[in-house]
């Protein structure tokens, strides 16, 4: 424990001055952080307990039941469904929301499950297609910017990267400090570096340097920081970061992606690098790589379409409301 002059009294994560001792608000402030830890591990302990099996398989209807009935973004998925798949019938595209629905069930109760042993991401890892895209740029020495999307399980993916490719996530905090410190663990027990978005892109351009992959999930809108290309033919803000880094460090951008074969078990498919043609004008250069990017996950989504996170608003600018 550190010494209480100076410096000032150390208390669980968090280090007060000691001008705010006599601050009323400390003592709350000091129990808020523990009764935070205290349900933190609460949760890791519960995480621990799930089970492939029944316990699993219960606690899903349980899951998929309450989202069934709350029904969660339900409009905005179901426009999304039908903007892109137009040629569908009525009945394929409730089967599409339907699936996203038990996979996004599935992707929670998957990670909570790996928490008891970290090796069960390699064990429920039945087959890798791909993987000498991952060995071959790495021989290269350039890192690898790892391009993925919320589809299948994409946590496995991630924690797959950590294990496997000295994986650095890029990813945004949650506003919830109870929610952040979950996640981060959930996250980190993989072996998976997280780096916040807010955080200094040299930070990121340092993982590519010292020859580990950069992960990015890129199939979400770009906000007003994103650039306009075409995604499943319209034209919506897209994240440009994976070009970004590319067109910077010359790194190979590798599209990878988790695909549940059935719960528990995954096969990691990973595509060639992609291919463009560098100029001296980066935002063109930077735009031409991000409709490659997005080509790519258009090819993801489309081999397993029920398997993606239909409810996030990508397609905003056309689908109002």
């Amino acid at each position: 424990m550190l010494p209480a002059h100076d410096v000032g009294i150390y208390m669980p994560n968090v280090l007060f001055p000691q001008a705010l001792l006599f601050d009323p608000i400390v003592p709350l402030l000091c129990v808020i952080i523990m009764s935070m830890d205290y349900w933190t591990n609460a949760f890791l302990k519960f995480a621990k307990t799930i089970q492939p099996g029944w316990s699993a398989t219960v606690w899903a209807s349980v899951l998929l039941s309450l989202l069934k009935l709350i029904g969660p973004r339900r409009r905005v998925a179901a426009d999304n469904i039908a903007l892109v798949f137009p040629e569908k019938s009525p009945t394929e595209k409730k089967k599409i929301l339907t699936e996203s629905y038990k996979s996004m069930v599935w992707t929670c109760l998957e990670m909570l499950a790996w928490q008891r042993d970290p090796a069960l991401v390699d064990k429920w890892t039945v087959e890798v297609e791909g993987k000498q895209y991952i060995d071959d740029a790495f021989a290269k020495g350039r890192g690898i910017i790892a391009v993925s999307a919320h589809l299948g399980n994409w946590e496995h993916t991630a924690a797959w990267i950590g294990r496997n490719c000295r994986g650095v996530g890029i990813a945004r905090h949650s506003d919830s400090l109870w929610q952040k410190k979950i996640i981060q663990a959930l996250r980190t027990s993989t072996g998976l570096r997280i780096l916040g978005k807010e955080e200094p892109m040299t930070k990121a351009i340092a993982v590519l340097r010292r020859n580990d992959t950069l992960g990015l999930l890129s199939d979400q809108h770009g906000g007003r920081e994103g650039i306009k290309v075409p995604f499943f033919g319209q034209e919506t803000s897209t994240v440009q970061g994976a070009a970004v880094f590319a067109y910077l460090t010359g790194a190979p951008i590798i599209p990878i992606q988790s695909y549940r074969l059935e719960p528990f078990h995954f096969k990691i498919i990973l595509a060639p690098p992609i291919k463009y043609v560098k100029s001296a004008d980066r935002k063109s250069t930077i735009r031409d790589i991000t409709i490659l990017v997005n080509r790519e996950l258009e090819k993801m989504i489309r081999r397993a379409p029920g398997q993606w996170l239909w409810q996030h608003r990508r397609f905003r600018e056309i689908i109002k409301g």
